[in-house]
């Protein structure tokens, strides 16, 4: 595709080539005029149609601003090429009627090949002339777009009533029908242009001219709505069906597209700001400004002890100009006259909605390059009702764009806009920081919450499942922990975490806490669903934490349903299924096509696990790949990853192969965040030679990072408790010891976790902390204190220990179990462990529809 470079006129040529009419007569025929509608005069421009037919390209593409002759220049191009489709006879295709407008024109004496371009070229070909800005509307939704457009087309088709169809087939000749009386499907709307082109190249075995006005304007008018995704689709397939049926049946001779703004754009939705709709579309606000015509750069010479040129981007017409002073409240000019026209027409535009109201400071205290507007939905001012969010934008001119984006968000901290401060009236205040230069601009956004947020109303259901975003919206109970993902942002040196805990201690809730925040939604409908699930928890409070919310790729694998047996060929064959699922499930979620041919061919070789997939760098190739699409590193996390080692493996390849898997995964991966691995024990990874050495270690004997992040503190103990109405009489009596509280500490909270404040002690199983509760709610007295954790899992590594242990005396249903070790040097080493071991407390249990934390 083409396109012309012509050379952009000054306002003033421009209004001497569109409007004013001249001083002194012209012999201009009345009618030609109205057949190019011109108002006054015509400027001979024929000379274009000999450039458009020596031009190598079959499609040429034209974008200038508004009133610089494009439709014009189309109009012309359709009444030279356009044949006379009734009482043709044989090779006598010449539309004479439309002859006469060009004879005394520049083109009439062009000659190719001793023929003149009158001769050769002029009414010869069907046209099809398509404008999408006066002949098309777009409707309030979707399906009154496509109607609009059904209608549309049924237009087009009517516009070739008399043409003569014999050499189409029965069955094209019911289709045309169909479209002339406008019965037709979506998936038949989508091929009606295409249809229409092969129709006429049939009819009259001539190649088709294709000239569409205003291509564009669809799409700038939809930009706002709600259905904007959804139509883009649409037309993408209708010009995609033009274009590939070409490529089969080369039913085209020409295509002349031409694509302008006739108004000040539908820009209102704040939406459109944030960083997930920039990153896709760059272009579009300055594109908009300037690339349309609504700014202009000026360049001008500046003399002092140097000679330089200055930029500045001016306002393109009067009417321009007009619209933005008339749109903003109070025309306020400050010292920097380029950033002032930038936030003015940004205020214009946004201020076209009928949604919300932008207002601008009475208090004018900024920076020289700082310029703040805020947007509060109408209907928080009709009711007073300050629940919805607001936007508060602010501008900055920066020669880094990245940097002045920081720089505006970190202005004015105190959130205070003239004498209203923010956070004490509004719950939520979304901050968009945006930032520009001459040459690009760049948008991020923060959010922040108010002093007196409201909590969720009080729940009332227990929850010990592992999935968080589900915990959340069905509103259940949770101890909020979202104090870890904070250390995690603030620890960006350590690359990679080993969790160890024991079972049912929330590391798999926590890791699924992590991946909710981080993980970059695949599109707008899994960002509504996603997006409050975080308001007001404690990650929140700290606005830069949100700059890193559903900002990454991640990757998450879950080894807690390795049934496979403890064999090398079984564990090899779980991990690779697991593996394949994690590239299925990324490329539902990226362009996959934009890979290179390699990287595809890797990507299904891997998802297949076909012969030759080295399954230790499968992991580290997919990060290299996430990288081209989300610009960012991925974050990593696996659960229960010691489900996948097993003592009897040390012997076999299979160990080091799972070994060398997680050093390639975590060491040396430069396209990693950081990454996190769950399990109960540390095993595997704990060797120096593993390669997988550089594991920042967390477990219960020293946790410097996530101490107070897994169990239930003793505070924690007290909310929950509270909550849920349970309490007894005895608490406030001098017996203390037969209080609720020291049962269940007695009872659940002997854990202790060393860290680099000391130790914190009663630490409580919040497993079994949440049973509890769940069977014990409102109650003051005669409460159940029950054995959950030691049912919540089979007991197979319990029973392995008896089994293997070398001696084991029972006495009194009590027992000293001594552990002896494989290694002859450890032999010594013994372990005493004093339990119960009466049927009741070793029996097997095993219910998998329970929910785990």
């Amino acid at each position: 595709m083409a396109e012309s470079k012509l050379k952009r006129v000054t306002e003033n040529e421009n209004q001497d080539f569109t409007v004013e009419p001249p001083n002194k007569k012209r012999k201009e025929r009345s009618d030609l005029l109205k057949k190019f509608k011109c108002k006054y005069f015509y400027i001979d421009k024929s000379l274009l149609i000999k450039e458009f037919l020596q031009n190598g390209s079959k499609i040429v593409c034209i974008t200038r601003p508004s009133g610089y002759g494009k439709t014009t220049n189309l109009i012309m191009l359709r009444y030279f090429f356009e044949m006379n489709y009734e009482n043709i006879k044989e090779n006598e295709f010449q539309n004479l009627q439309n002859k006469k407008y060009f004879e005394n024109l520049l083109i009439s004496k062009e000659k190719e090949d001793d023929q003149t371009y009158l001769d050769k070229y002029q009414g010869k070909y069907p046209v099809i002339y398509l404008d999408f800005s006066s002949d098309f509307k777009i409707g309030k939704t979707f399906e009154v777009t496509i109607e609009n457009f059904k209608t549309f087309i049924k237009k087009l088709f009517r516009s070739y009533k008399n043409i003569n169809l014999k050499n189409l087939d029965k069955y094209d000749k019911e289709q045309w029908e169909n479209f002339q009386s406008g019965i037709f499907s979506l998936y038949e709307l989508k091929e009606s242009i295409s249809f229409l082109c092969l129709s006429l190249n049939e009819a009259f075995n001539k190649q088709i001219i294709l000239l569409i006005d205003n291509y564009d304007s669809p799409i700038l008018n939809t930009v706002n709505t709600s259905f904007y995704n959804e139509f883009f689709k649409f037309y993408k397939d209708v010009f995609l069906n033009i274009f590939k049926e070409d490529k089969y049946y080369h039913y085209l001779f020409k295509t002349f597209i031409t694509g302008n703004l006739n108004k000040i754009p539908i820009l209102m939705n704040y939406e459109m700001l944030k960083k997930d709709y920039i990153e896709k579309h760059r272009e579009i606000i300055w594109t908009l400004l300037v690339g349309y015509g609504y700014l202009i750069y000026d360049y001008r010479t500046v003399t002092t002890n140097f000679d330089f040129k200055i930029v500045k981007l001016e306002i393109r017409t009067n009417d321009v100009s007009e619209f933005i002073k008339n749109k903003l409240s109070s025309w306020k000019q400050f010292y920097n006259e380029f950033l002032d026209k930038y936030y003015s027409i940004i205020y214009s535009l946004l201020s076209l909605s009928d949604e919300c109201e932008v207002v601008t400071k009475k208090k004018f205290n900024e920076n020289d390059n700082i310029r703040e507007l805020l947007i509060i939905p109408k209907k928080n001012l009709k009711s007073n009702n300050n629940k919805n969010d607001i936007v508060y934008i602010i501008i900055n001119y920066n020669d880094i764009v990245k940097e002045g984006c920081i720089e505006a968000l970190d202005y004015n901290e105190n959130l205070e806009f003239d004498d209203i401060k923010l956070k004490e009236k509004y719950d939520k205040i979304i901050k968009f920081g945006i930032a520009f230069n001459e040459k690009i601009c760049d948008v991020i956004y923060e959010i922040n919450y108010g002093n007196k947020i409201k909590e969720k109303e009080m729940q009332k259901e227990i929850y010990t499942g592992e999935e968080f975003q589900y915990a959340s919206n069905k509103n259940f109970y949770l101890i909020d922990k979202t104090k870890m993902i904070s250390k995690l942002i603030n620890h960006e040196g350590i690359i990679a975490y080993l969790i160890t805990r024991p079972r049912r201690f929330g590391k798999s809730l926590n890791l699924s806490m992590i991946k909710e925040f981080f993980e970059k939604p695949i599109n707008e409908k899994e960002n509504e669903d996603k997006k409050f699930v975080f308001d007001g928890l404690e990650v929140s409070k700290n606005r830069k934490n949100m700059r890193h919310f559903h900002k990454y790729p991640v990757i998450f694998l879950n080894f807690k349903g390795n049934k496979s047996k403890e064999d090398g060929s079984s564990i090899i064959n779980f991990l690779k299924t697991e593996i394949s699922s994690v590239f299925i499930y990324y490329k539902n979620r990226i362009d996959f096509n934009k890979l290179s041919s390699y990287q595809q061919e890797e990507w299904n070789k891997i998802e297949q696990m076909s012969d030759g997939v080295i399954l230790q760098n499968t992991i580290k190739f997919l990060c290299t790949c996430l990288k081209e699409f989300y610009k960012r590193r991925c974050i990593i996390l696996i659960d229960e990853y010691d489900k996948i080692f097993s003592e009897k493996l040390k012997s076999e390849s299979t160990f080091g192969t799972i070994q060398t898997f997680f050093s390639r995964t975590f060491k040396g991966n430069d396209y990693l965040r950081f990454g996190m691995v769950t399990g109960c024990l540390d095993i595997g990874l704990n060797e120096l030679n593993s390669g997988a050495n550089n594991f920042t270690k967390c477990s219960l004997l020293k946790d410097n990072y996530f101490s107070d992040c897994y169990g239930f503190t003793e505070d924690e103990l007290k909310n929950v408790l509270s909550n849920f109405n349970i309490s007894d009489s005895k608490e406030k009596s001098d017996d203390i010891e037969d209080g609720i509280k020291e049962r269940l500490k007695k009872k659940y909270g002997g854990y202790s976790c060393v860290s680099n404040i000391g130790i914190i002690k009663n630490i409580y199983n919040p497993y079994s902390i949440m049973k509890f509760v769940q069977k014990n709610k409102n109650k003051r007295d005669n409460f159940e204190l029950s054995n959950y954790w030691i049912y919540s899992e089979k007991n197979e590594k319990l029973k392995n220990l008896l089994k293997n242990s070398l001696v084991a005396e029972q006495e009194s249903g009590y027992g000293i179990i001594d552990i002896g070790f494989p290694n002859e040097k450890e032999k010594k080493k013994k372990c005493l462990i004093e339990m119960k071991v009466n049927d009741e407390n070793i029996k097997e249990y095993d219910n998998e529809d329970d929910n785990k934390i």
